[in-house]
């Protein structure tokens, strides 16, 4: 419930300061977790309503209609046909103002920042900063990352600091600006889920950084599964040791295994492992060039992998 109506509210939102939920939306939240919301202010409740829009295409001549008391209820009564009148509860005459500052608090609080957001430019806040050191800002609405300056104003509050913005979708032209510009802009709706414990929302750090690249190459030990350039291949359990010793020196600092390294505790040659690993690799599909640009000889020192340490991911 209370990631629905959040996620309704930050939609709202993108109104600006016009941003209203009316009573007749708001009803099926009625209850504890709205009286919270009311108390945090993120929802400020309005004088309740006094009149009402007119039909479609009336003929009346009046801008809105007038709101009876009609016995328990209220209605709205069209002055030319009594058929189009609205029967209305006092729950629909209520409407309640989105507070956006009070709005800015839960989310960042959502994404597991302790202090309040702190006001970096015309409607948009800083929330904090992910564990990673990534400045994280909300704009609620699309407008306020379209004015000139925007770019320099995120900047200098981020001092230096990687940027991500929570925001509404932008149109292109602004998404691509502040693409060009170094940062990272994701959709505050995309990243909103049910708290744990269901009594709240949260969004997941890990969501505020950008997707890394696909890796060149990706090993998972727990089925032997080498990825590499889009293809993959399953080594056999006798082979795949010879493979992770290369792995193991690739992750660390001198990337060449020696031939004994190679070896292990296996009675067989380098040269003979090295051939068999290759072999498999061909016997997927990859050339014979490949399998050695992949499994690359050092002259005099002995093997190594022929990929950057940061292109490798490890599951397992």
């Amino acid at each position: 419930m209370t990631e629905t109506i959040m996620r309704l509210l930050t939609r709202l939102s993108e109104a600006g300061d016009d941003a209203i939920l009316p009573g007749e939306l708001a009803a099926p939240f009625f209850g504890p977790v709205f009286d919270r919301l009311l108390a945090k202010r993120v929802l400020v409740e309005q004088a309740p309503l006094t009149d009402w829009e007119v039909c479609d295409a009336c003929e009346c001549g009046l801008p809105c209609r007038p709101i009876r008391k009609a016995g328990d209820g209220y209605r709205a009564e069209c002055p030319l046909d009594r058929r189009h009148d609205i029967d209305l509860t006092e729950d629909d005459l209520r409407e309640f103002r989105i507070g956006a500052a009070a709005l800015a608090s839960v989310i960042g609080a959502a994404a597991g920042f302790g202090a309040a957001p702190k006001l970096a430019a015309e409607k948009v806040w800083r929330l904090g900063d992910t564990p990673s050191g990534r400045a994280v800002f909300l704009v609620l609405e699309s407008a306020a990352l379209t004015g000139d300056g925007i770019i320099a104003s995120l900047r200098q509050a981020a001092q230096g600091s990687d940027i991500t913005i929570l925001a509404p979708q932008l149109p292109a032209e602004a998404a691509q600006r502040h693409h060009d510009a170094g940062f990272h802009v994701i959709e505050t709706l995309g990243v909103l889920m049910p708290a744990s414990d269901g009594l709240g929302v949260a969004i997941e750090v890990a969501d505020l950084a950008p997707i890394p690249l696909t890796p060149v190459l990706r090993v998972r030990r727990a089925t032997a599964e080498v990825q590499w350039d889009g293809r993959s291949v399953i080594l056999s359990r006798q082979i795949f040791p010879v493979f992770e010793r290369l792995l193991e020196k690739a992750l660390s600092r001198d990337q060449v295994a020696s031939g004994s390294h190679v070896e292990g505790t296996t009675a067989r040659e380098a040269k003979d492992l090295i051939r068999e690993l290759r072999d498999a690799f061909k016997a997927a599909g990859f050339t014979d060039g490949e399998s050695k640009a992949l499994i690359e000889t050092v002259r005099n020192r002995g093997y190594r992998l022929g990929v950057q340490a940061s292109d490798i991911v490890v599951d397992g």
